[in-house]
């Protein structure tokens, strides 16, 4: 065989096979992005009413129970005799 033909080969096959995938997955984003604009385009809004203001004054916060005790901690030292 001439080099050129194997060289053509090695080039052109992969590009052959990998060329059509690619060019399906480009035209099923080009779909699914497509679908996103429409949907998008299609929102409206709900109508939100306005949370009532709050009260006039201070308001006491409610009482809290005071932390549990924490567990004892053990000092362990720096560094362990290896038992070897």
């Amino acid at each position: 065989m001439n080099a050129e033909l194997i060289a053509a080969a090695v080039l052109f096959g992969p590009a052959a096979i990998v060329g059509p995938v690619c060019l399906i997955g480009h035209r099923v984003s080009r779909r699914h992005h497509e679908t996103v604009a429409s949907v998008v385009a299609e929102f409206r809004p709900t109508e939100t009413t306005e949370p009532e203001p709050p009260p006039k004054g201070r308001i006491k916060a409610p009482s809290q129970t005071p932390p549990a005790p924490l567990a004892n901690v053990l000092d362990f030292p720096a560094r362990r005799r290896d038992a070897a």
